[in-house]
């Protein structure tokens, strides 16, 4: 093949015409014999002419040359806006038949291999029945396997083309029936697709003549037909072969370090199911005896040497010099390694050799207040381990301290690690500003208690949360929390820096509280019931009724309160109760002994402040419940109404004394039985 011929495909191949790249339009021409075409410096060449450009000419806008991505493991196709490619126009007549032929020598015999290439149309409104036949012929013109794409502009205007590809190139499918690129102004008849068949090489035949043709029978006079083609490959196609590294399986870039602290570590593997072709499946011969060799590129992919002394299908290597290349492993059986037209090769992977970190720094906001966060800046490396004074450890680039305390303070380290694991350190000094904050200790206390929190250190002090507290702004502060709480205290120093701390006070039992029922009035000959009613969880009860009787269970027995002869005696009871945490509480009653519990009404009063009788009222009302008392004047007029045993008339009318005469009173209530109650009668207001 001429010098256009660039290897630009990081898996083998036996032939790899993609016309080369460059800038320079139009490229040289094939060598003689190639084509049946005549070459022609017009970058859109007339009819029975071809030309090689690249896609800024003839506003062609395609171009499928096979380049090496680094960022698929897998060498992904992609189109090169500075690759050549092969550009004929074939309507005249009579029509030119051989588009591209090329001698591919040294091949292995009884071996598989798939030859295609990617055409598109640059035009579709002339011709409407042009066909291709792809053929791979010994060198003395033996027909080995032929095929034709059938009408391929009807099939590629409809993006259907007859004859697509699923072929995982060394493991991985690729799709090739919708490859495309697409630039203003090229026709949309300008995608290319990817066209192609496999065959095997007869016993005893290793040399062959690839041709790509038009076939006879499509010539139409006066038929304008242009089409480009690039990529015209032939690579063998055998066992499968993959690598990747045994910790990282998905990683399709690899770090390794020069130093020899982490060496370049990849394993192979080798599979026999190898391709489908039209839904048939191509299997390989497996390799009766298999060897391998790991392969390098310095150069993206273009060319591949062989590291020496690496033959095992995994691979452990420490590189000397740091640098970024591609790996790969080729394998064939053990007779043929030493021929690359043998072999098959597996994915690429690049390698990233590091030295150790340059221009690295690590870096703090230091001095910082206790009540900021403490950030440190790392750069230099692809990751990071940090370690500190009180056992700090992060791997973050932009590592925090959150508040961090004056202990805090100190030296900070800091491992910069390349990609490829190489490492260095690097450290700080941090200095934290503020209070020396001292907090009183944990208190454990009973349900309602209150305790004292205490602080000190700064100037102000701000406690949360506030509920239960005397106060929040004290060093100070009672705290009378409901359940186990933990107080967090704000201190402030007079530079304006600020600390935190926090007191934790334990309730030990959860909500209990002491409660007595009892009767407010006890009649005469009443025998009172005293009741306990308290809440909570209560272990123990201790009774002191105030009539000399105490006990010690939960409810007393029935009691006798005397009264006085003319005056009520007063009793106070009292109840201390424990919960099962061993906390207590008291509660208090009084109960009013009367003497007289006869409702009635005076006949006369006498308000004239003399202390006796200046009332109308009911007495004796004590035990009464839901009362109206009024009085009314000899008119029939509402003078008062009263509704407890404690409201009295006065013997006055909005404010007016009233004069004396006799009055009628009504009396309505509720007695102990819960009877309803109404009484009627009269009394005279003396003056």
């Amino acid at each position: 093949m001429s010098g256009n011929t660039q290897i630009t495909v990081p898996w083998s191949s036996s032939l790899n015409v993609n016309f080369g790249r460059g800038t320079t339009n139009p490229a040289p021409p094939l060598s003689v014999g190639r084509t049946d075409f005549t070459y022609t410096t017009d970058l859109c060449p007339t009819r029975g002419n071809y030309t090689i450009v690249n896609a800024g000419a003839c506003a062609l806008g395609i171009d499928a040359t096979i380049a090496y991505n680094g960022i698929f493991q897998n060498a992904f196709p992609t189109f090169d806006s500075g690759g050549y490619m092969m550009v004929v126009n074939a309507g005249v007549s009579p029509q030119p038949q051989v588009v591209f032929e090329d001698t591919v020598k040294n091949l292995c015999s009884n071996s598989g291999y798939l030859f295609w290439t990617a055409l598109s149309t640059l035009n579709s409104n002339s011709c409407n029945n042009q066909s291709f036949t792809f053929s791979i012929e010994t060198t003395s013109g033996t027909v080995i396997k032929s095929w034709g794409t059938g009408n391929f502009l009807k099939d590629t205007l409809v993006y259907s083309p007859p004859n697509w590809i699923t072929v995982p190139l060394t493991n991985y499918a690729f799709y090739f029936n919708f490859f495309t690129s697409y630039l203003e102004p090229a026709p949309k008849s300008s995608f290319p697709f990817f066209y192609g068949f496999f065959f095997t090489l007869p016993p005893g035949v290793t040399d062959i003549v690839a041709k790509i043709s038009l076939d006879p029978s499509s010539a139409y006079k006066d038929c304008t037909f242009a089409f480009a083609l690039d990529n015209i490959i032939i690579m063998p196609v055998s066992s499968q072969i993959q690598i990747a590294n045994p910790t990282l399986p998905f990683n399709w870039v690899i770090g390794s370090c020069y130093d020899g602290s982490k060496p370049l570590s990849l394993n192979g593997s080798i599979n026999y199911d190898s391709v489908v072709f039209k839904n048939i499946k191509y299997a390989g011969a497996p390799y009766a005896n298999p060897a391998f060799q790991w392969q390098q590129s310095l150069d993206d992919g273009y060319t591949w040497t062989d590291i020496p002394g690496e033959n095992n299908i995994n691979l452990t290597h420490t590189f000397n010099n740091p640098d970024t290349f591609f790996v790969r492993l080729r394998g064939s059986d053990v007779s043929n390694i030493n021929n690359l037209n043998c072999s098959v090769t597996s994915n690429v992977i690049e390698v990233q050799v590091d030295s150790l970190p340059k221009d690295f720094n690590f870096t703090s906001n230091s001095p910082v207040c206790e009540d900021s966060d403490l950030v440190f800046h790392l750069s230099g490396g692809a990751s990071y381990t940090i370690s500190g004074p009180n056992g700090y450890s992060d791997n973050i680039a932009v590592p925090h301290r959150y508040h961090p305390d004056l202990a805090d303070s100190g030296w900070y380290y800091a491992n910069i690690i390349t990609y490829g694991g190489c490492s260095i350190e690097d450290s700080t000094k941090v200095v934290i500003v503020g209070p020396a904050v001292k907090v009183g200790a944990p208190a454990t206390v009973c349900y309602g208690t209150p305790v004292q929190l205490s602080a000190s250190g700064g100037i102000k002090y701000l406690w949360s949360p506030s509920s239960g507290l005397s106060s929040s702004d004290v060093s100070n502060p009672i705290a009378t929390p409901p359940t186990t709480t933990k107080y967090a205290v704000k201190v402030t120093d007079n530079s304006g820096c600020s600390a935190f701390a926090s007191q934790m006070v334990t309730v030990i039992d959860t909500f209990f509280a002491a409660r007595i029922s009892v009767p407010q009035y006890a009649c005469p000959k009443d025998v009172i019931e005293i009741k306990d009613s308290s809440e909570g969880k209560i272990a123990s009860w201790q009774w002191d009724l105030g009539n000399g009787e105490t006990y010690n269970i939960q409810n007393p027995p029935s009691q006798n309160f005397p009264s006085g002869n003319n005056s009520i005696n007063q009793y106070q009871v009292k109840l201390m109760v424990k919960d099962s945490s061993g906390c207590s509480d008291t509660a208090l009653a009084i109960i009013s002994s009367v003497p007289n519990c006869f409702i009635a009404v005076p006949t006369a009063f006498t308000p004239n402040n003399d202390g006796k009788n200046d009332y109308l009222y009911p007495l004796n009302m004590y035990k009464a419940s839901n009362i109206i008392f009024r009085v009314f004047n000899r008119s029939g007029q509402l003078m008062f109404e009263g509704r407890s045993m404690n409201n009295k008339w006065d013997g006055t009318f909005d404010g007016t004394t009233q004069p004396p005469g006799t009055y009628v009173w009504t009396l309505e209530y509720t007695d102990e039985k819960n009877e309803r109650i109404s009484l009627k009668g009269t009394s005279v207001l003396i003056r």
